[in-house]
């Protein structure tokens, strides 16, 4: 019996895949910007 994985499957795997990736950098994101404002070096650049 061959398994093969429908083209929704593939699409939804390949979404969820993609949406991990964003919910990752958005959670590296946060300390490091929160990093750079407690340094000063946003408010360096032009952020207030």
């Amino acid at each position: 019996m061959a398994h093969e994985i429908s083209i929704g499957n593939k699409l939804m795997v390949g979404f969820l895949r993609v949406m991990v990736f964003v919910l990752i950098v958005i959670l590296i994101a946060i300390p490091v910007c929160i990093l750079l404002d407690f340094l000063g070096v946003l408010e360096a650049i032009g952020f207030n």
